[in-house]
């Protein structure tokens, strides 16, 4: 799996103390009024503590994060 994903030139970035901290908060913050479940929550924090882009087609559980610069589409 790494080595097709590095052949597609994607980046993995490992997780790190500081985006644990984004993901505890939004899934503590967000997870009874916008369902934000952990994964959710990992992305997120990723793409605030990168200054990422998300682009996702399920804007649902992003929409209340300070900070998240998002990209939508529709497929």
């Amino acid at each position: 799996m790494k080595k097709a994903l590095a052949d597609m030139g994607v980046e993995i970035i490992p997780l790190s103390e500081e985006i644990s901290m984004h993901a505890s908060g939004y899934v503590e913050a967000y997870s009874l009024s916008h369902s934000m479940e952990l994964a959710d929550a990992l992305i997120a924090g990723t793409c605030v503590e990168n200054n990422d882009t998300l682009v996702t087609a399920n804007d649902k559980h992003y929409r209340v994060v300070q900070g998240l610069q998002m990209t939508v589409f529709r497929p």
